[in-house]
């Protein structure tokens, strides 16, 4: 997710540009655009000549620049060559795998085209599993992150309490989240308060601040037999390791089950790294803080289905969140 969705209206800009993407690549990697996701990016299904697919991003302009981008793809290839299922970028003619696309009267945009990886999205009410697979993916990832050097000129946005949840956060202003009263605001201002503070103690040392995925739920994962595959990096960037856990309960932190699934996500994720006693005791701010970061992207995406379908007291709860945070419940149910 990014800091705001696409314009409707700029779907049929989309079309053509997918249209003309096509002539950058070989014949054999050319096929029809079929509109997948219009919201943060605009992405496209390619079917090709001899059955095949292929995924065609159009990035939303004004977000991630020419080397960010580059510097994603750099990690994908760095974790396909240790064998992470991860998703590869195809090359055009000319040897590049990104390039900047503009038609008469448009603004130009990023475009990078991906293979097609097969495969269902696991849910935890399906498969019981799913978070425990989930955390030890999480792992591996986390594992090559801490070792990788990665290479010069690399650079991605930091998700640290300020950009999330600050004034200038890249997501929006959770203030203008639709119905909070003055003791709403107040009641998340002081959560928000206490979570800096706790983040501030817990500290950027790289054994608990690094790169990471950053949105890693269960709807960036494929599975397809016995592999799981890991998509979806466009908000890749430095944070907390322990904040890919938080953004695993993305918009579900006060569902019933969510203490089981931290449980069996850290079972996963223990099968491949460990988790230290503060790591633990830090779940519950950065749970909080997702949430409201998440409260802020809602404000600027209310019109949305995604946002509409969460219901008319998903902002209310976003406050109910905050204070079981404030007294320790939030704590409770998790067992930390």
């Amino acid at each position: 997710m990014t800091d705001a969705a696409f314009p409707i209206s700029d779907a049929g800009d989309h079309d053509m540009l997918a249209h003309a993407a096509m002539a950058l690549y070989p014949p054999t990697e050319r096929g029809v655009p079929r509109l997948l996701c219009l919201s943060e990016n605009a992405t496209y299904r390619i079917d090709l000549p001899d059955g095949g697919r292929r995924v065609l991003r159009i990035h939303r302009p004004g977000y991630h620049d020419a080397t960010e981008i580059r510097s994603e793809l750099a990690w994908l290839d760095s974790l396909h060559a240790t064998g992470l299922p991860v998703p590869r970028a195809v090359q055009a003619m000319d040897g590049e795998r990104l390039h900047h696309m503009t038609l008469p009267g448009m603004t130009g945009r990023h475009v990078v085209m991906f293979n097609w990886i097969d495969g269902t999205e696991p849910t935890p009410d399906i498969a019981p599993d799913s978070f425990a697979r989930l955390g030890r993916m999480t792992a591996h990832l986390h594992r090559h992150s801490r070792a990788w050097q990665r290479p010069a000129g690399f650079r991605r946005k930091s998700w640290t309490h300020a950009t999330m949840v600050g004034p200038q956060a890249p997501w929006g202003q959770w203030q203008a989240a639709h119905g909070l009263d003055d003791a709403a605001c107040d009641m998340i201002t002081h959560a928000m308060a206490r979570v800096g503070a706790e983040l501030a103690a817990y500290g950027h040392g790289a054994a608990r601040f690094g790169l990471i995925h950053a949105d890693l739920r269960l709807a960036n994962l494929l599975i397809a037999g016995g592999k799981t595959h890991i998509i979806d990096f466009d908000d890749c960037g430095f944070s907390w390791f322990m904040q890919d856990l938080a953004a695993a309960l993305s918009f579900f932190e006060d569902h019933p089950r969510m203490p089981h699934w931290v449980a069996h996500w850290l079972r996963g994720y223990n099968t491949i790294a460990s988790v230290t006693q503060a790591d633990l005791s830090i779940l519950p701010a950065l749970i909080a803080q997702r949430r409201i970061q998440l409260l802020a992207w809602g404000a600027s995406h209310a019109q949305t289905a995604q946002v509409q379908g969460l219901g008319p007291q998903w902002n209310a709860r976003c406050v109910t969140l905050c204070r079981d945070y404030l007294d320790g419940c939030l704590a409770r149910r998790i067992g930390v």
